[in-house]
C-alpha cells in the first residue's frame, strides 16, 4: 500500500524528469536522504556562524582599546594645554598619571594576549568538535552508500535472474507443460540438454519422435537467428526424428513471429515448428496437443511423398522398360511369357512394399501384436551387466521360427518387429549399423536365453547322425545322387530363364557399364545398384551370367546386401 505526500517547492523550481519513474520505496528513500543531508548542513552551518561570533568579539574589543587609546590621546592635548597653564601646579598629578597611565598599557597589554589564549583554545576546542562531527558523517555516509549497493545488489537479483537460472526455469516449465502427452500411447520425456547436439528434450511418442529446444528469454529480447540455425543442425544430425519445437515461453521468434505457431521444412522428412509466447496463452498445454496433432498429419504427408519419390518412380521406369520390351519382342511368344512372369513378379514385389508403406507404425495392428510379443521376449530375451549385444536380424529369425502362424494371420513384418523391439529398450541401447534408420541395428545389454540354442543344435546333430546313416547305406547313396544331378539341372534351368528375364530388363549397353565398373575394386553390387538406379541382384545376375563370379555370395558387397531390407523381405517370402 502507499499514500500521498504534499511537497511545496519555489514556483520557478524545475524537477528532474527521472522523478515521475521512480517508486513509492524509492520516494521514500529519496526524502529520507535529503532531509539527513539537510540536517547535517544546518549543524555545519551553526558551527559557521560560531566563528563569525568570535570574529565579531575580537572585533569589538579591538574598536574598545581604539577608543581607550583616542581618548588618552585627548587627554594628552588637554594635558598639554592644561600643562601650559598650570605646570607647576600639575607636574606632580602628570607624573602620577602617567604611572597610571603606564600602569593601565600594561594591564592592557596583558589583558589582549589573555584574551588571545583564551579565543586560540576556544577555536582549538571548536575545531576539535567539527573534526569529530565532520567523522561521524563520513561515517554515517559509508554505511549509506553500503545500504545503497546492497539495495542495488537486491534489485538487480530480484529483477535479472542469472541466464543459468533461466535456462533451468525454462525448462522446468515446459516440463510441467509436456505432462499433457502423458495419456498419449507410447510417450516418454528424457532430458538432453546435457548432450550437445540434442536440444533440451526428446520426445518419443508411438507414431514420431520429437526434438524439443526451450528458451526463456526476457520479453523485450526476440529469440536470434542463431538459436534457429542451432535446432536446425541439431534436427540433421538426429536422421531418425522427423520434427524439432522451439518453443519460446516469454516472447516471440526473429522473423518467425507472423503467428503464434509457424512451420520450416528443412527437407522433405524433417519440419521445424516455431511455437512463439507458449506462456502467454490461456492453456499452453492445449497448444502444444494442438501443435502434435499437426505434426501427426504432417507424419502422413512424409509418408505419403517417400511413397511417391521412390515407389512411383520406379514403377513407371519398370513399366518403360516392359513396354519398349514387348514391342521389340512380339514375334517371340517364349519371350513375351517369360517377361510376364517378371512382370507379375516385379507387380507383387511392388504391391508387398505399398502394403508393408502403408500398415507400417499403424496403432491397432501394433497394439494386437503387443500379447504375443511380450510373452515371446520374457521367455526368450533376458538382460544383462556385460557389453554383449544381438542383433534384430537374428531376433526376427527367432521370432519367425517360433511364431509362423501368428506371423501370418497378423501379418508382422521385419519393420513391425523392429518397432516392437524399441518399445523393450531405449535409444541408448541402439545402435544401427547403417546411416538409414531402417536398417539392422544392435541392442546391448541383452542376449538370446541359451536353452532354445541348445535344442537347435541338438536338433542339427541328429540331422547330422541321420545323413550319416544314410550315407552309409549304398542304395540311399545312388538316389541321393539322382536328386542332386535333377535339381542341379533344375538350378540351371531356372538361372537361364532367371538370365533371360535380366537381358530382358539389362540392355547390352549397361551391361557393358556394370562389368566397367565392377572392374574397379573400390566399387561393389550395392554403389553400381545406386549409380544406374537398378536393383542389386540384378548387378549379380550380370555379374553371374558373364561368368565373372562363380556364386552369387562371392559378388563384392553381397555382405552389405543380406543386411538391407530387400534381402530379408525376399528371404522371409
Amino acid at each position: 500500500m502507499s499514500r500521498q505526500v504534499r511537497i511545496t517547492i519555489p514556483i520557478q523550481s524545475i524537477l528532474p524528469d527521472e522523478c515521475e519513474d521512480f517508486s513509492p520505496e524509492e520516494n521514500l528513500m529519496m526524502i529520507k536522504i535529503g532531509c539527513q543531508c539537510l540536517l547535517e548542513g544546518r549543524k555545519a552551518v551553526v558551527g559557521l556562524t560560531q566563528e563569525e561570533m568570535y570574529n565579531k568579539i575580537k572585533n569589538e574589543n579591538r574598536s574598545l582599546t581604539e577608543k581607550m587609546e583616542l581618548e588618552l590621546l585627548v587627554e594628552r592635548e588637554t594635558g598639554k594645554k592644561m600643562g601650559e597653564k598650570m605646570t607647576k601646579m600639575y607636574e606632580g598629578q602628570v607624573e602620577q598619571l602617567k604611572k597610571q597611565l603606564d600602569i593601565a598599557i600594561e594591564q592592557i597589554k596583558n589583558y589582549e594576549c589573555g584574551n588571545d589564549q583564551k579565543f586560540k583554545e576556544i577555536i582549538q576546542k571548536e575545531k576539535e568538535k567539527c573534526q569529530i562531527i565532520v567523522q561521524e558523517k563520513e561515517k554515517q555516509v559509508d554505511r549509506l552508500y553500503d545500504v545503497c549497493d546492497k539495495l542495488k545488489e537486491g534489485v538487480m537479483l530480484l529483477t535479472n535472474k542469472s541466464t543459468s537460472h533461466k535456462g533451468i526455469e525454462g525448462e522446468k516449465t515446459f516440463s510441467d507443460y509436456a505432462e499433457t502427452f502423458i495419456d498419449f500411447k507410447g510417450f516418454e520425456i528424457m532430458d538432453k540438454h546435457t548432450q550437445a547436439g540434442s536440444g533440451d528434450f526428446h520426445l518419443y511418442f508411438e507414431e514420431f519422435n520429437v526434438l524439443v529446444d526451450a528458451k526463456n528469454y526476457d520479453v523485450k529480447k526476440k529469440i536470434p537467428i542463431t538459436q534457429r540455425e542451432k535446432i536446425k543442425s541439431d534436427l540433421i544430425k538426429n536422421e531418425h526424428i522427423n520434427f524439432a519445437w522451439l518453443v519460446s515461453l516469454n516472447n516471440s521468434i526473429d522473423k518467425w513471429d507472423k503467428s503464434p505457431i509457424m512451420y520450416e521444412w528443412v527437407n522433405t522428412n524433417q519440419c521445424i515448428v516455431y511455437i512463439n509466447n507458449l506462456s502467454s496463452f490461456d492453456d499452453p498445454k492445449k497448444i502444444l496437443r494442438i501443435v502434435w496433432f499437426t505434426c501427426k498429419e504432417l507424419y502422413k504427408m512424409i509418408k505419403d511423398v517417400e511413397f511417391d519419390e521412390t515407389e512411383l518412380t520406379e514403377s513407371k521406369e519398370l513399366n518403360y522398360k516392359l513396354m519398349d520390351h514387348i514391342k521389340n519382342m512380339r514375334k517371340r511368344i517364349r519371350e513375351i511369357n517369360t517377361s510376364m512372369n517378371a512382370t507379375r513378379s516385379f507387380i507383387q514385389t511392388m504391391d508387398d512394399e505399398l502394403r508393408e508403406l502403408l500398415e507400417t507404425g499403424t496403432h491397432q495392428i501394433i497394439q494386437s501384436n503387443y500379447s504375443l510379443f511380450d510373452e515371446w521376449w520374457s521367455s526368450n530375451v533376458e538382460s544383462t551387466n556385460s557389453e554383449s549385444s544381438v542383433i534384430s536380424t537374428d531376433l526376427w529369425y527367432k521370432f519367425k521360427q517360433d511364431n509362423k502362424d501368428a506371423i501370418k494371420e497378423m501379418d508382422i513384418t521385419p519393420e513391425k518387429f523392429k518397432q516392437l523391439i524399441r518399445t523393450k529398450t531405449s535409444d541408448a541401447m541402439i545402435t544401427f549399423r547403417g546411416k538409414n534408420s531402417k536398417c539392422a541395428f544392435d541392442i546391448k545389454g541383452l542376449k538370446l536365453i541359451q536353452e532354445n540354442i541348445v535344442i537347435s543344435e541338438a536338433k542339427i546333430e541328429v540331422e547330422f547322425v541321420e545323413d550319416l546313416k544314410e550315407k552309409k547305406q549304398k542304395d540311399k547313396e545312388k538316389k541321393q545322387k539322382d536328386k542332386e544331378k535333377k535339381q542341379k539341372d533344375k538350378e540351371e534351368k531356372e538361372e537361364k530363364k532367371l538370365l533371360e528375364q535380366i537381358s530382358n530388363y539389362v540392355d547390352k549397353e549397361l551391361e557393358v557399364k556394370i562389368l566397367e565398373d565392377y572392374e574397379d575394386e573400390e566399387n561393389n553390387i550395392m554403389t553400381i545398384s545406386q549409380v544406374y538406379n537398378i536393383k542389386p541382384w540384378q548387378v549379380i545376375s550380370v555379374l553371374v551370367r558373364c561368368k565373372i563370379i562363380k556364386k552369387r555370395k562371392d559378388a563384392r558387397g553381397y555382405d552389405i546386401y543380406i543386411e538391407t531390407d530387400e534381402y530379408k523381405l525376399k528371404v522371409s517370402e
